[in-house]
């Protein structure tokens, strides 16, 4: 009786381990979607993003589906913006279906979308922010000392944006990867 106890238990290790792997990669996958989203990317994308990402092998839309329980629907287009951005690739093993591997090179993966992106959004600002400034009268309504405050800031993010994006060239990978292992050491 107690051989088989043991037995029953030690079968049902894995089966729990599992379990909770998978809880806790759909966990993650739910905080790197929270975190993209910022990026201007939804939810969907981060999930299957991490779950590629972390997989030992490529996945395919399907696989993902399961995986995420979510529909197909919801999936594909998140695929074709997903290999759009180059934060995945297509791994063309066979014709017939189609699997996903991520990019590897997550650091060129990054200055990608804050090109297409965010410098994109920062240009945006700082064009619409002389657009009003050089309309504004004295009688406007608006607080000039807080509109050259706004300037300002978009001043700092036009620099900061500079800085990231002169510093993740290709030159400076390399550089950045050890940094990232010195700190995750």
């Amino acid at each position: 009786m107690l051989l088989l106890i043991v037995h029953t238990t030690m079968n049902n290790m894995p089966t729990t381990r599992a379990a909770r792997t998978n809880k806790d990669l759909i966990n993650l996958g739910n905080t790197v979607g929270d975190f993209i989203r910022y990026w201007g990317f939804r939810r969907i994308h981060g999930q299957i993003w991490a779950q590629v990402f972390l997989s030992q092998k490529a996945l395919s839309g399907a696989e993902l589906t399961r995986s995420l329980k979510v529909s197909k629907a919801l999936v594909s287009p998140a695929l074709k913006e997903l290999l759009k951005h180059k934060l995945i690739i297509q791994n063309n093993v066979d014709q017939k279906t189609k699997s996903y591997l991520a990019n590897p090179n997550v650091l060129e993966v990054i200055r990608n979308v804050l090109l297409k992106r965010e410098s994109i959004l920062i240009k945006k600002a700082q064009k619409n922010f002389l657009a009003l400034k050089n309309s504004i009268k004295e009688s406007s309504q608006i607080n000039t000392s807080r509109l050259n405050e706004l300037g300002s800031m978009i001043s700092v993010g036009t620099l900061a944006s500079d800085f990231i994006l002169t510093n993740l060239s290709k030159e400076n990978i390399e550089m950045w990867k050890r940094i990232s292992e010195m700190k995750n050491s």
